[in-house]
């Protein structure tokens, strides 16, 4: 049985889901002794220092998210591999963020939510923070939306005060409606924070999205938080692969391992669509409050008081999707977002999502997404 050293930070989304991932590496495999660093509170000084605590334990391997002393760690020669990138020159195996990919996933969001002025909150000179918003700042601008921002700067010791009074008056300063992507769900929370002290009506005024899908800090606030999910157990699964190879002797070629964007989990933070037509706007509330039965154009049109031919052309005109490719794509976001529960078998979502033939669902979920449904949970959960 190996010993493998993990230090994560547990209190967050990302440092759950990664022990999630681990969990279920070790679960199946059952080859591990795993000794997780303590909690915060219950540290010492001395267990604080990595580099003791690997000389201490003596470990096959390790999974370390945060790496103050880079190189006294690799001259300890015990395989190892850092759950965060942080731009390191030296060639080791760690985590890296499709931060690009989290940018356009969303700006094509807000935009099919009928936004056209957009803005981004983070922090500045972290890597993750920094090429996300790149990222969401080069998409928007490519499509002719100017994107306003406001970064915080860390203190000398790293930590961080935000000043929300500064904050407020910036908000005050955005035109609205806006949608503002936040660097993850902690920022999320403190923009909703300061959105209250303001009294700025979420998402009417502002719409506010993170990344991660920390869901019970998303779902704790009011309102919850929308959020990017990714597959952080996936990496995390495929990390443990790796480290297994080291610890047996075997030379590792590709050493970043990614993290990847899976979909937009919207909850009331989104949940809208920025424009001024009433019944436009309820039309995509119809969707998503019935996604789970079999609906079509037609009871779409129902539940409005125009034409199909108008709320065709003001809908599309809106959210740049017909009824029908919105009705698709809320049941797709949906079946995705049950899919990781891995609870449910495939029939089951598919029930619960109103298929009466479950067995075309895997033919309808590739003929959108490319791939079927059961291929899709491998690859991301």
């Amino acid at each position: 049985m190996k010993k493998v050293f993990v230090q994560l930070e547990s209190g967050r989304g990302y440092g759950r889901d990664l022990l999630k991932g681990i969990y279920e590496y070790n679960n199946r495999y059952s080859q591990w002794e795993i000794v997780f660093e303590p909690a915060y509170y219950i540290k010492t000084n001395e267990s604080r220092d990595i580099v003791k605590m690997v000389k201490l334990m003596k470990p096959d391997g390790c999974i370390i998210e945060h790496i103050e002393n880079l190189d006294t760690i690799l001259d300890l020669k015990v395989p190892f591999i850092q759950a965060n990138w942080s731009q390191q020159e030296r060639d080791f195996p760690c985590l890296k963020g499709n931060y690009e990919a989290d940018g356009k996933m969303a700006v094509d969001y807000f935009l099919n939510l009928g936004f056209r002025k957009l803005a981004f909150f983070g922090v500045k000179n972290l890597v993750w923070s920094d090429y996300r918003y790149i990222s969401f700042k080069e998409h928007a601008e490519n499509l002719g939306v100017t994107v306003y921002d406001y970064v915080v700067k860390l203190g000398r010791k790293k930590s961080l005060k935000p000043d929300f009074k500064h904050i407020i008056s910036w908000l005050k300063s955005l035109p609205k409606p806006i949608g503002i992507l936040c660097c993850n769900d902690d920022f999320g929370l403190m923009l909703v924070n300061a959105c209250s002290m303001g009294k700025f009506k979420i998402p009417y005024e502002i719409a506010i999205l993170g990344i991660d899908n920390d869901e019970l800090m998303c779902n704790l606030t009011y309102p919850n938080l929308s959020s990017i999910a990714r597959n952080h157990s996936k990496a995390a699964f495929t990390a443990c692969e790796m480290l297994q190879k080291m610890m047996d002797g075997e030379a590792i070629k590709d050493k970043i391992i990614p993290t990847e964007p899976i979909q937009v989990v919207q909850r009331t933070s989104t949940d809208t669509i920025a424009c001024n037509d009433a019944e436009v706007t309820g039309a995509p509330h119809y969707i998503r409050d019935n996604i789970h039965l079999p609906i079509n154009v037609a009871d779409v049109v129902k539940s409005t008081n125009i034409s199909r031919r108008s709320l065709y052309t003001r809908f599309k005109a809106v959210t740049g999707k017909t009824i029908h490719e919105d009705i698709q794509f809320q049941k797709l976001q949906k079946f995705k977002e049950l899919l990781r529960n891995q609870n449910l078998s495939v029939k089951e979502v598919a029930f619960r999502l109103g298929f009466n033939d479950v067995s075309h669902v895997s033919r309808w979920f590739s003929a959108i997404d490319g791939m079927p449904p059961v291929k899709w949970r491998i690859e991301n959960c």
